[in-house]
Order: C-alpha cells, then sequence, then structure tokens
C-alpha cells in the first residue's frame, strides 16, 4: 500500500524565520516608524521671550526717580518723568540713550561714556566723582548686602588716598556711600557709576548722602555744627522680575540725536549748556568725532 505523498514546498534559506524573529522585525519597523512621526512633526525650539533680572528702584537728587534693571550681561535706567532711558549690554557695552517722548537717540563706545556721561549731568555734578572714600564696614540696606565707604572730610583726603597714607578722621565725615556687594561686571557699574556722577566704585550704588550741606568748610562739614544730612542718591526698592528679551534693545523708528543733551533735554537749554561748556573750557570732554 503507497503512502500518500507529502506536499513540500521549498524555500530559500534567506526567507526561513521563526515567530520571534517575525515579531522582532514588526516592532523595529514600529520604532522607526514612530521616530519618522517625531522628526515631521516635531515643532521647531521657540526662543524665551523674557528673562529674569534684578529691579531697583531709587531716587536721584538731579535725576530724579530711577528704575534700574539688572541682567548679568546687561543694565537699563529709566527716567518715567521725561522718557529717557539708558541701556547698555554686552559684549561691547555700548551705550544708547533714548527718549521715548521725541524718539530721539544718541549713543557712545564705553570708553567715552566714562569721559563722558550725561552731559547735563556733568555740569552739575562732575565735582562729586572725585570725593575720597574710605571703606569702612558693612550693612544691609533693602535687604541687600552693602559695602559702606565713608566720605573723608579731611582737605588732604585725595592727596592721602593717591599716596596710600591714612586719612585723618578728625576733620569729621563729609558723608556716607553705600555699595551693594553682589557680584557683577565692573561695565555694568561704569554705566551707573558714570551716570550718577559718583565715586566710583566696582559694583552698583545704592545710597550716598552727605553731612551739613548748608554749612561753609570742606564739602559743606564743620566739626562745630550739629550733625545734618541731605541724600543724593537713595534706593527703596528691590525685587526679582521678568522682563522682555527686547528691554536691553534700542527699540525701532528712534532717530539719532546730534548729541545726547537734544535727547535729554529741551534744544534751548541744549544751547545754553553749550555755552556753559564753552566757558568753563570743557570741551574735549563733549568731542563726537570719534564716538561712532
Amino acid at each position: 500500500m503507497e503512502r500518500p505523498a507529502r506536499l513540500t514546498v521549498k524555500r530559500s534559506p534567506g526567507l526561513i524565520c521563526t515567530r520571534s524573529h517575525s515579531f522582532g522585525v514588526l516592532v523595529l519597523a514600529m520604532m522607526i516608524g514612530f521616530s519618522s512621526a517625531q522628526l515631521v512633526f516635531a515643532k521647531p525650539a521657540v526662543a524665551p521671550k523674557t528673562r529674569s533680572v534684578e529691579v531697583i528702584q531709587q531716587k536721584h537728587c538731579y535725576l530724579g526717580n530711577l528704575e534700574l534693571i539688572l541682567a548679568p550681561d546687561a543694565v537699563r535706567i529709566s527716567e518715567n518723568v521725561n522718557g529717557t532711558v539708558i541701556i547698555s549690554k554686552a559684549p561691547d557695552w555700548r551705550v544708547f540713550v533714548y527718549n521715548k517722548r521725541n524718539k530721539l537717540y544718541y549713543d557712545m563706545s564705553l570708553e567715552v561714556w566714562k569721559k563722558h556721561g550725561l552731559r547735563c549731568v556733568w555740569v552739575m555734578m562732575a565735582h562729586m566723582s572725585d570725593w575720597p572714600i574710605v571703606k569702612t564696614g558693612s550693612d544691609r540696606l533693602v535687604g541687600r548686602e552693602a559695602d559702606v565707604y565713608t566720605l573723608a572730610a579731611d582737605p588732604q583726603a585725595r592727596a592721602k588716598i593717591r599716596m596710600h597714607k591714612p586719612v585723618d578722621f578728625r576733620y569729621g565725615q563729609a558723608g556716607e556711600f553705600f555699595v551693594d556687594k553682589s557680584p557683577g561686571p565692573k561695565e555694568r557699574a561704569t554705566v551707573v557709576v558714570q551716570l550718577y556722577k559718583v565715586p566710583e566704585i566696582q559694583q552698583i550704588p545704592l545710597s550716598l548722602k552727605v553731612y551739613n550741606p548748608d554749612n561753609s568748610g570742606y564739602f559743606g562739614v564743620s566739626n562745630t555744627s550739629a550733625p545734618k544730612q541731605q541724600f543724593i542718591l537713595q534706593t527703596f526698592s528691590y525685587k526679582r522680575a521678568n522682563v522682555s528679551c527686547d528691554a536691553f534693545d534700542l527699540p525701532p523708528g528712534y532717530k539719532r540725536a546730534r548729541d545726547d543733551s537734544e535727547v535729554t533735554i529741551s534744544k534751548s537749554s541744549s544751547d545754553s549748556l553749550d555755552s556753559i561748556v564753552r566757558d568753563m573750557g570743557l570741551g574735549e570732554k563733549f568731542d563726537t568725532k570719534h564716538q561712532k
């Protein structure tokens, strides 16, 4: 009796696969498809619209109420009454002064700013930047750690400091100067110090007061008169906040002014100031030929 013949099918060796192998191929195909879908539908990275900054509210005896916005690589100082804003940022720290009312701006290198600052402030307060200061301790102001400097009333204080000699405090104190201890780029401090025309330091000035300003004597100091003080600079508040990333950029649509006084004061006041500068022989301080 003959056995029935078996039906056989020849397979190529490359086509023979086990069930587990088939499942692995299926999973791999699914993974590749999912990855491809991610590449197709992936959204491009969106740049942040805001950044974290420090905001300090201050009052300056000549400039008025000011808002300082400090970032590790930039600074913005706003004066809201006249609409004047000063901005500067890394890497070159070029200083821009613009006015939101008349849509004018003026810019200068940091080196020129260090010699120049704002002309209207320079004429009124230039002598203050040369006040002799001696570090005498530390304290806190609006929750900030600060170095405390004493304005020396010794008439020979400037010369003694230059020669690294001790200052004689028997003459009394001309005032007190608070400087923020928080680290930051020296260029940022330079922008603020040159605007305020206060003694040069490496960090942000927080407070400056002078004693007996109405009395006669060196810086108005007399060791026979009762103590009296006047604030040149005060800090009222400090907080952290988020601001737009373009807060440190010059807004579009502004026209460059002839000089910074056109941005900060009226045309008539600017002309009068030019006359004062010429009369004082300070023209070289404001040379604009090589500022760009």
